[in-house]
C-alpha cells in the first residue's frame, strides 16, 4: 500500500493522505449513537435485574433470603 507521494518538501499541498476523508463527523456521530443505545441497553438490563432480585426476595423474605453471617442466597456456591 502507498500513498503516492513522491515528495515530502510541500507537505501543505498533499491534503488527507488517509482513507474516506471528509466523513469524521459521520463516524462520531455513529460513535456517540452506539454509546447511547449502549448505556439506554445497560440500564434496562441492570433494571431488570434489580426488580428480579426484588420480587425473589419480597417471594421468600428477608430472614430466608440471609443466612445466619448475613449473607444473601446469591453468594453461597
Amino acid at each position: 500500500m502507498s500513498t503516492n507521494v513522491e515528495s515530502w518538501s510541500d507537505v501543505a499541498s498533499l491534503g488527507a493522505i488517509y482513507p474516506f476523508p471528509g466523513i469524521e463527523w459521520l463516524l462520531v456521530l455513529a460513535g456517540v449513537a452506539i454509546w447511547v443505545i449502549w448505556h439506554v441497553w445497560q440500564i434496562r438490563s441492570e433494571n431488570a435485574e434489580y426488580d428480579g432480585a426484588v420480587s425473589h426476595y419480597k417471594d421468600i423474605g428477608l430472614d430466608k433470603a440471609l443466612d445466619h453471617r448475613g449473607r444473601h442466597d446469591a453468594m453461597l456456591d
